[in-house]
């Protein structure tokens, strides 16, 4: 019966595990960090929504709401970036927590099998043994040596029952913090659909107020003036980007310089040292490279993009349809009886198709514009640029590399349409885009 007690007892201190240990991970910390950033955001998207719905309730056909309806898209899509990031954070550390908690869990095995089998051998020989051993020893001495063995031999089933505890412990906690972890990602997955599904909504809003607008003069003439603003406004933003431009590219030839000079100074010491200490076998000084910024990284890609001007006729076009509402130059508006100077084309385009960058080149500018709404401008080789606007979603960031062919934004609308706004520019001077593109 006592043997049985025993055996009870050690199975159960085996597998006991500790419940009352509470961790806070750092994925909680980062969240809650965060909470503040995303609150004002949504602080944010409330308040232009109100803005909207009183606007939409007064019958109101203002420009503005546009804008208001862009801002509100804008921060929305922010928001989803940020959870989109969180979400990524949060797989990353389940995935962390799941290979700590198979790695703790095999050592708690480890731990309790070898524990096991002392136990069994424990129970097999029991203490009698152990007096056995002591009083058939033949000295003293022998007796003291034997009972420091079963003494460290005690202690060692204490430690390792220690070890145990502390294992399992440490086994708890990692399923409490997993458990914690992908409630959290469920939660902020939930989160997410909900915006997703607000922001398809709010999306579809829009598309419906730009449509009611459509055969308002009034609204069209407004709009008319706002985009001639806004065409100024590119100008504007190119030549600023040119001085820009020409800026960095002496940066960065000033850094090449001066990382010359620290070559050549480092060499001088090189020679100094060893006309000094005539020993040839003395290792050379190492010269590090100045760390490179993201400016000193697009000046060493430039060279490898192909030269814009060796593609003019055969340029692909950025969207997949090829039929052209506004040409470029002088564009008369029957319905307004105004006249109009276009800077580019604008192509048809289903809402939402792809926009190709169609050229090498980088990323300059992600602005947005009054009546074209968020612009993109890419610049490439030979101080060419080209620009694309009626944008209803943009994929890229300013100073982003892209190739040739590579998915930049979705097309969007206008008053007039489903379309896309093009132009190609060289230097300060207007492009015909249909001179460069491919025959249609």
């Amino acid at each position: 019966m006592v043997n049985a007690l025993i055996k009870i007892c050690c199975i159960a201190l085996i597998f006991f595990v500790p419940s009352d240990i509470n961790s806070q991970s750092q994925t909680r910390r980062d969240i809650r960090k965060k909470e503040k950033e995303l609150q004002s955001l949504r602080n944010e998207i409330k308040s232009l929504d109100q803005k909207i719905r009183e606007s939409v309730s007064k019958e109101k056909k203002e420009l503005s709401i546009i804008d208001d309806y862009d801002n509100q898209l804008r921060l929305l899509k922010r928001l989803l970036n940020e959870l989109e990031v969180e979400e990524k954070s949060l797989s990353e550390q389940i995935t962390e927590k799941q290979n700590e908690l198979k790695v703790s869990e095999s050592e708690l095995n480890s731990l309790r099998s070898e524990y096991a089998k002392q136990i069994v051998n424990l129970y097999k020989f029991g203490r009698k043994n152990e007096w056995e051993l002591l009083l058939t020893s033949g000295s003293i001495n022998q007796a003291l040596i034997r009972y420091k063995y079963l003494e460290k031999f005690s202690e060692e089933r204490r430690r390792r029952i220690d070890q145990i505890v502390e294992k399992a412990e440490e086994v708890k906690e990692e399923r409490e913090s997993l458990s914690k972890t992908l409630g959290e990602k469920e939660a902020l997955r939930q989160v997410k659909i909900k915006d997703e599904s607000s922001l398809k909504i709010k999306i579809s809003n829009k598309r419906e107020f730009i449509a009611s607008l459509r055969n308002d003069k009034s609204a069209l003439m407004k709009d008319l003036e706002r985009k001639k603003s806004s065409v100024q406004k590119i100008t504007s933003l190119i030549s600023d980007l040119i001085i820009r431009e020409q800026r960095e590219r002496e940066l960065v030839r000033q850094r090449e310089l001066e990382r010359q000079r620290e070559i050549e100074r480092k060499r001088a010491e090189e020679a100094a040292n060893r006309s000094t200490v005539r020993n040839e076998s003395r290792p050379k000084p190492v010269v590090p490279p100045p760390s490179k910024t993201e400016l000193d990284t697009y000046f060493e890609i430039l060279p490898t993009f192909n030269l814009f001007s060796k593609a003019k006729g055969v340029l692909p076009w950025p969207v997949s349809s090829r039929r052209i509402i506004n040409k470029f130059g002088e564009q008369r508006n029957e319905q307004l009886n105004t006249v109009t100077l276009n800077y580019g084309v604008d192509i048809a385009s289903a809402f939402g198709s792809n926009v190709q960058v169609i050229a090498d080149g980088r990323v300059s500018i992600v602005h947005w514009l009054p009546g074209f709404g968020t612009v993109v401008i890419v610049t490439h080789t030979e101080e060419y640029r080209t620009v694309y606007a009626y944008l209803s979603d943009v994929l890229v960031s300013e100073g982003a590399i892209v190739r040739r062919g590579d998915v930049i934004a979705r097309s969007g609308e206008s008053l007039y349409g489903e379309m896309l706004h093009f132009e190609i520019w060289k230097e300060r001077e207007k492009q015909n885009p249909e001179m460069w593109l491919a025959r249609r």
